[in-house]
């Protein structure tokens, strides 16, 4: 972990907040802690090849306008109390309270999502050494409970202690990929990296067209670290504990995704990656490692209880920011009561939606409030030269930059539509409210 210097410590335990510490367990849990490595694994066999180094370099790379628009917006607002406080400030308080109300709202059914993904995680553990859960009490309802024990202990934990749980949890997925690695790496066949990028048989499948679009949806996952700005109110220092924490989260999302994609690729041929669990299906053709296939599902459902734990802090967090009281200082009742409301809604549709309609990775809303970040930052600084006040060339260049970054993997999303709708309902409601305060 990154530790923050004695003034931000200071800084910290003066005031209750996080450290840089914390944040960094929240990106690195974003990045890693869900089903990160099957989407690897599928547009490996999809799009990139083994070429999917490639893409994630792309992707990273795709990441630095976004954290450097992200600087220069919470360098205008001096103190801001998160995402919503950004978005207020350039935007609004509507368009503000619409954008983070949708994206509280994906983070309610990602969470759901990765209940039923981390179920069946579970199952497929018990499944590999012949047993059966499945008889007894169906998926929906373990993950329903499941998610009810995660999100009760989240809202009673003060958050510093969830993190702390969220980190163990990440500790034992990753801790079991290294072992993985250690162990495999000796099985790596190099005739299955050849050809290192495949030839193209369609637009956007293999060649150079493949590896964009394989990197424009791993952009996408890697963009989730921009997410951090909504623990800003909890920090001493925002500007640059979210910058270090996002910016180290990044660079090491992107190094080990690029291990395990060569290693994962250098088991099996890459075509039989595009499954939900590319890992489990490579070691399948090493009989030595045989004995690990229960314990990849394991580390799976360990991380995605970290991420479950991540989105419900976060989405808490949002919500406070929407409907707290003008102080700004909810208290750890408000935030009890948040949480739980948000962990029961999660698990009822857990329980009632079928598998696999649920998202599990955060998506579109997400990428649009940051790309309404980027683009208030581009507008200030075109304010700034109408008006012939201080404006800087960079922001003005890179901000739209960001903004299309940040909207290229939400439009060729699976869920847009979904969040154009949840957008409109949010519309509506937030203007009929407004119209409700101005009449009394």
């Amino acid at each position: 972990m990154i530790a923050d210097n004695g003034g931000a410590l200071r800084g910290s335990a003066k005031t209750g907040g996080l450290g840089t510490d914390h944040l960094l367990v929240v990106a690195l849990t974003l990045l890693m802690g869900g089903s990160v490595v099957a989407l690897v694994g599928q547009h490996t066999a999809a799009q990139a090849g083994p070429a999917i180094v490639l893409s994630l370099l792309l992707a990273a790379l795709g990441t630095l306008p976004m954290l450097y628009c992200l600087r220069v917006a919470m360098r205008r607002v001096p103190n801001p109390s998160g995402l919503h406080g950004l978005l207020r400030a350039a935007w609004g308080k509507p368009l503000a309270d619409v954008l983070v109300i949708a994206l509280l709202l994906e983070l309610t059914a990602t969470t759901a999502g990765l209940a039923q993904s981390m179920a069946n995680h579970l199952y497929a553990a018990a499944g590999a050494v012949d047993v059966a859960p499945s008889q007894w009490m169906p998926l929906p309802l373990t993950a329903s409970i499941l998610l009810l024990l995660l999100g009760g202990a989240t809202a009673v934990l003060r958050t510093p202690c969830a993190l702390l749980l969220a980190s163990a949890l990440l500790t034992v997925k990753l801790g079991v990929g290294l072992l993985l690695l250690l162990l495999a790496a000796r099985h790596v066949h190099y005739a299955y990296w050849i050809p290192w990028l495949p030839t193209a048989t369609a637009p956007y499948r293999f060649g150079l067209g493949g590896v964009l679009a394989a990197g424009v949806a791993l952009l996408g996952v890697l963009l989730g670290a921009g997410l951090l700005a909504g623990f800003a109110g909890r920090l001493p220092r925002p500007r640059p504990q979210v910058s270090k924490a996002a910016g180290a989260a990044v660079l090491m999302a992107m190094l080990w995704l690029m291990v395990v994609a060569a290693l994962q690729s250098g088991l099996v041929e890459f075509a039989a990656l595009a499954s939900t669990r590319p890992l489990s299906v490579a070691l399948q053709g090493v009989p030595q490692l045989q004995w690990f296939l229960p314990l990849l599902p394991l580390a799976g459902s360990a991380g995605l209880a970290a991420l479950q734990i991540v989105s419900l802090l976060l989405a808490a967090r949002l919500g406070l920011e929407v409907w707290g009281p003008a102080s700004g200082d909810a208290g750890p009742h408000a935030r009890l009561l948040v949480t739980l409301a948000l962990t029961v809604l999660a698990a009822a549709l857990a329980l009632s939606l079928p598998d696999g309609w649920l998202p599990q990775l955060p998506g579109p809303a997400g990428l649009l409030v940051l790309a309404a970040v980027c683009l208030g930052v581009a507008r200030s600084q075109w304010q700034a030269r109408a008006v012939a006040s201080e404006w800087r060339l960079i922001p003005m260049l890179l901000a739209p930059v960001a903004t299309v970054l940040c909207l290229l993997p939400a439009v060729t999303s699976r869920l847009l539509l979904p969040l154009l709708v949840v957008l409109a309902a949010v519309s509506a409601g937030v203007l009929m409210r407004r119209q409700s305060g101005c009449s009394r």
